[in-house]
């Protein structure tokens, strides 16, 4: 059985970074674990477009799926904004950029979005972040 570790970019509307205005937040792409995914990774990045003050943090939620919830129409629905729970706070003020790498309880979840909001009051941050799976082939 061969062990491979393949790392993907998680997108904004197909780019690998996004800024996020001051009081703003952003929602990526759909990502869809892969069939032999044994154990995941999020490594999650945020660099101040600004001068980093006190309260520039961003606050990373994880949104799973596991398709269909209610059988309404086929397409995956997926954990709501409101109700995540949140993974990470990255604070700029405290280094710029701030990376953080984290284990991801993927269990059995089919796939996920990345939901971040800015809680800066005045400056914009960019954001990035890369999956890593390890899979069994």
């Amino acid at each position: 059985m061969a062990i491979t570790h393949t790392a993907t970019n998680i997108v904004w509307v197909a780019v690998a970074t996004k800024s996020i205005a001051a009081a703003g937040n952003a929602t990526s792409d759909a990502f869809a674990f892969d069939a032999t995914c044994i154990e995941a990774s999020l490594c999650l990045k945020c660099d101040n477009d600004g001068t980093p003050a006190s309260g520039d943090t961003v606050t990373y939620y994880i949104l799973y799926t596991n398709g269909d919830t209610d059988a309404a129409g086929g397409t995956d629905e997926y954990d709501t904004t409101n109700a995540a729970v949140p993974v990470a706070v990255l604070d700029t003020n405290s280094a710029d950029p701030q990376q953080l790498t984290i284990p991801l309880p993927i269990t059995a979840a089919k796939g996920l979005k990345l939901y971040a909001v800015n809680n800066s009051a005045g400056r914009a941050i960019t954001i990035s972040a890369l999956l890593m799976e390890k899979r069994s082939a």
